[in-house]
């Protein structure tokens, strides 16, 4: 484990210039309080700054805990293998020059790195890092200016710079740090491994993670699911946009993951996500100050009319509600409140409150059993006592201390006093309604994963299907033909519906003849992803002229559309309108592996956009929720006096696909759509399998 409280530091490159990064380095550790031992390393210093320095790290007669590196690029590697031959077991770079230039030399300067740590199983931060700061020691290793005041927030950060200006806004929020720590270019110690650290950390009670990219996805899940439980995550990921997603491989020289893989990782892990830089500062000086909301109702005080509405209208899309007050409360409110007051729930108080309403609104509210959280509201009226009303809130808050209470004091030039108070105590206070509902719905308490009741495979099935799997797309690659598609779906039990290739308009007809009619005419080629876009399905063909009519437009248009395209044939297939259409979807992201998709299918998939995702491997529990998600959830359940459709095949057939992309590491992507899901039957109508080429594939 990468010690957190070590008892000596050596820092090599260090420097009696001020305008040197060595110098910042160790002026910090020396002025900023550390304890323990230090030791410069300089050839060409007996002494900087009133201690002895060192030729060399092999030099120091002592045992050193950490070692920090600010030296050229070039000349890391052999200080490195100097640190290893002095047994330190944990060295931060700080360095710049290293695979963020994107060139092939500084990708060489970083694998020497991780190849010296790896010999001497050094834990090596960096490099192209900010350092490490741990304020109950004092400890600055880093370049940062100022130690921010000790707390339980642990803030791992790709970017320093980010880091640094979270520190430089934390003592207006009265936010405190158990750690920072910058991870630079991630050449060995990443996210992960951090995490892990923060799970065993007494002082971490919050974790901040700014992410731009995520080095193994499928790890960062186990760890960040079961850490979350623990302590609360936020992440805010950069890098999700494609603008976004260039500048992060210049900046880091790593590849970005997709948004769409970011939110269903914290979906199935309990991560809070933070959508901006604002938003994060938010999450993370809420979550560190105020108890957890055992229940999404809530309760909400405010002085005029309009912000009552506005935090209503937002309530819902936060993820909470408003509690339902008891008779009691509502008489308590009565007694207490002015006549023309509201007692229902947002509690107007009226525009000419003053603290003593306030407080009895906020004892009503939080003696309800049925209210777990509170916003508080007040806007700048001539005869509002703003300062009056925060005075109030911090002294009758202690009364309340399991119950979150938020505050939102919207304006700015009269309302700045009272929200400076209220935020140097710990009380988060916002200018919007909106943005203090957020930061309460984070507060939610998030409950453990039900265990999966999708039955057990029998011993060995799950292997045996993987090496089969593996034996039917064996030289494969590109889209995948009909043939081995209903193979390879075979073997997972998929349903699809009967269809053979013809290759003349009288084959058509007779297999059209042998499936009976009505039949879908469809293009066969490997080449040809969207057959609809070019002409190259035709539908509900009643007889053998339809069919031969079918066959000579579609060979036309495919000529027309895709003259070079590779063609089989035309496929034909049963007609079978059995139901609504959805699609079920797989593509393979870098970082995170398969990302499997479910949603409204056919011509609407592209138009409604109406899909929910997660990471595979999904459990049938994942499934339900996925399809609870969508804006069709309706449709399955039956619209109208319909039938429910066929829900519990419909989940299962995800957690197949989930299956099958975690068996099959060739499939890149994968469409099944249309799937028709009628109240009994489910059934595949088309199908897009793409294999990539062995060169970029990626095992997860």
């Amino acid at each position: 484990m990468f010690p957190l409280d070590p008892k000596s530091i050596a820092v090599i490159g260090a420097s009696d210039d001020l305008k040197k990064l060595g110098f910042a380095v160790l002026n910090n550790l020396i002025t900023q309080g550390y304890k323990g031992k230090i030791f410069p390393i300089n050839p060409n210093h007996a002494s900087i700054l009133d201690h002895q320095a060192y030729k060399s790290i092999t030099d120091v007669p002592e045992s050193i805990d950490l070692a920090v590196i600010v030296t050229p690029a070039t000349t890391v590697s052999a200080l490195l293998e100097e640190c290893g031959q002095k047994k330190v077991k944990a060295c931060i770079v700080i360095s710049a020059g290293f695979s963020e230039l994107h060139g092939d030399e500084g990708k060489k300067r970083e694998e020497e790195l991780i190849a010296i740590a790896k010999q001497h199983e050094i834990q090596l931060i960096g490099p192209n890092c900010l350092g490490i700061l741990r304020p109950a020691l004092k400890m600055n290793a880093s370049f940062a200016a100022d130690l921010p005041q000790e707390g339980s927030i642990a803030l791992l950060s790709q970017s320093g710079a980010l880091a640094v200006a979270l520190m430089d806004a934390s003592d207006q929020y009265a936010m405190g740090y158990s750690l920072i720590v910058s991870m630079g270019n991630k050449a060995v110690m990443d996210e992960c491994d951090f995490l892990e650290i923060c799970e065993h950390d007494e002082k971490t009670q919050v974790i901040g993670l700014y992410l731009e990219s995520v080095k193994d996805g499928q790890r960062f899940r186990t760890i960040a699911k079961r850490v979350a439980t623990k302590k609360p995550i936020v992440l805010i990921k950069a890098g999700v946009s494609e603008r976004g997603k260039r500048a992060v491989s210049s900046h880091t020289g790593a590849l970005a993951g997709t948004d769409a893989a970011i939110d269903a990782l914290c979906t199935q892990t309990g991560i809070r996500r933070a959508h901006n830089a604002q938003e994060f500062l938010d999450l993370l000086r809420t979550i560190s100050t105020q108890p957890t909301l055992l229940t999404n109702r809530i309760g909400i005080i405010t002085n005029a009319g309009g912000p009552g509405v506005l935090a209503t209208d937002s309530t819902e899309p936060c993820g909470l509600m408003l509690a339902e007050l008891s008779e009691k409360t509502k008489k308590t409110l009565q007694t207490g409140l002015p006549e023309a007051a509201s007692v229902e729930n947002p509690v107007d108080v009226l525009g000419d409150a003053d603290a003593k309403r306030y407080v009895t609104a906020l004892a009503a509210l939080a003696s309800d059993a049925s209210v777990d959280g509170i916003l508080v509201i007040a806007t700048p009226q001539v005869m509002t006592p703003l300062e009056d009303i925060a005075n109030m809130l911090l002294q009758e808050s202690k009364k309340y201390s399991l119950v979150p209470l938020i505050v939102c004091f919207m304006g700015q030039m009269h309302t700045a006093k009272a929200t400076e108070r209220l935020q140097k105590a710990g009380i988060p206070t916002f200018s919007t309604p909106e943005a203090a509902l957020i930061a309460m719905r984070s507060l939610l308490h998030q409950e453990e994963e039900r265990p999966a009741s999708r039955k057990k495979k029998e011993d060995g099935k799950e292997d045996d299907r993987s090496s089969m799997a593996h034996q039917i797309l064996k030289n494969q690659s590109g889209l995948l033909d009909e043939e081995t598609v209903r193979e390879l779906f075979d073997l997972f039990s998929l349903p699809t519906i009967p269809q053979m290739v013809a290759q003349t308009e009288k084959e058509a007809v007779s297999i059209a003849e042998e499936l009976g009619y009505p039949v879908i005419a469809k293009v066969s080629s490997p080449d040809i992803l969207h057959k609809t876009d070019l002409g190259g399905v035709s539908a509900n063909l009643k007889n053998a002229d339809d069919v031969k009519k079918a066959f000579r437009d579609i060979s036309a248009n495919v000529m027309k559309h895709a003259p070079t395209a590779g063609i089989h044939g035309i496929a034909i297939q049963e007609f079978l309108p059995i139901g609504h259409e959805f699609i079920v979807g797989a593509v393979r992201d870098p970082s995170f592996g398969p990302l499997v998709m479910v949603g409204l299918g056919g011509i609407y998939t592209e138009l409604m956009k109406d899909t929910a995702l997660r990471i595979a491997p999904i459990s049938l529990n994942d499934a339900y929720a996925m399809l609870e998600e969508l804006q069709s959830w309706t449709l399955l359940l039956g619209l109208r006096g319909e039938k429910q459709l066929n829900i519990p095949a419909l989940a299962e057939m995800i957690v197949t696909v989930s299956d099958m992309m975690l068996a099959c590491q060739s499939i890149q992507e994968l469409d099944l759509n249309p799937v028709l899901v009628s109240s009994k039957e489910i059934l595949i109508a088309d199908t897009k399998v793409v294999i990539a080429h062995p060169s970029e594939r990626r095992v997860h």
